[in-house]
């Protein structure tokens, strides 16, 4: 278990997750380590150091970082963010961040079918607006929003993935990584609070639409149900989205060229939740 003494006493840590078996994630740690200065603690996790910087940890553990250990168990955070690879058939360089969940009751890459995890919609935006403000460092990188995904989807608190990609010539780029340690630093420190909170609707995995109204708008986003995920929409899907965002929820966002044939179905429950319809 870990020491009482590895935070600020009134400050809990925002607990940084890695896997010691992602090679992107490792890169991602390392960064942290030499960029942001991130020391041991002298504690161990499951056999791994611990490290801080400040009010926040460094985590790692051996496995698949979208089944984690019982992370719960040991943290009590503001909140989770996992360092993860991002992996694409297009191989396209990629700097990206998402929320956790399944929309359906497929659940291939870790967490439970048809559950969301916890979303912390200022810690997405926020740390999508300092990478987009760092973007040219990174050269050749897309620095883009993903569609809500995979696990883990029962952790206490918000997760966000933040990811380095999109293929294994990428996973082990030093500078990129270093650019994704100094914004996220950056996003952390700012602690931007965001009064506007909606969920997403439509569009692609990569929804562009969305990525342009984190960084260029007062807007911010938690869950984002892309359209090949729509048809898994339902009031109870809609509920979490709402209940398992730890901001009130006033709006919903959505790309309407990009809803398909589920079009009447969301806006229907949009109605219904009783907010604020957004058009893009």
């Amino acid at each position: 278990m870990l020491m009482p003494s590895v935070t600020p006493q009134g400050e809990p840590a925002t607990v940084i997750v890695s896997s010691t078996t992602d090679v992107a994630s490792s890169t991602l740690a390392d960064a942290l380590v030499e960029v942001a200065g991130f020391t041991s603690t002298g504690v161990n996790l499951h056999g791994e150091a611990v490290y801080q910087k400040g009010p926040y940890l460094l985590a790692r553990f051996e496995g698949t970082i979208v089944s984690p250990p019982s992370l719960d168990e040991y943290f009590n955070p503001q909140a989770y963010i996992f360092l993860s690879r991002h992996s694409a058939e297009s191989g396209i360089a990629s700097l990206t961040a998402h929320t956790t969940g399944n929309f359906s009751a497929e659940a291939k890459f870790g967490g439970a079918g048809r559950e969301l995890g916890r979303a912390d919609p200022a810690l997405l935006k926020n740390y999508l607006r300092a990478l987009w403000a760092r973007r040219s460092e990174a050269e050749g990188y897309e620095v883009t929003l993903e569609a809500t995904h995979h696990g883990p989807t029962s952790l206490l608190k918000p997760v966000l993935f933040v990811e380095l990609g999109s293929s294994e010539r990428h996973w082990g780029d030093k500078n990129a990584a270093g650019v994704v340690a100094r914004a996220l630093m950056d996003s952390l420190a700012s602690r931007e609070i965001w009064t506007k909170v909606a969920i997403g609707f439509g569009g692609t995995h990569y929804p562009e639409k969305f990525t342009k109204l984190l960084v260029e708008e007062e807007m911010a986003l938690s869950f984002v149900a892309p359209k090949y995920a729509l048809e898994h929409v339902d009031e109870g899907v809609f509920g979490q989205m709402l209940q398992r965002t730890n901001a009130p929820v006033r709006y919903a966002v959505l790309d309407w060229k990009g809803l398909g044939p589920h079009k009447e179905k969301v806006v229907g429950l949009i109605k219904r939740f009783g907010l604020e319809e957004i058009r893009v």
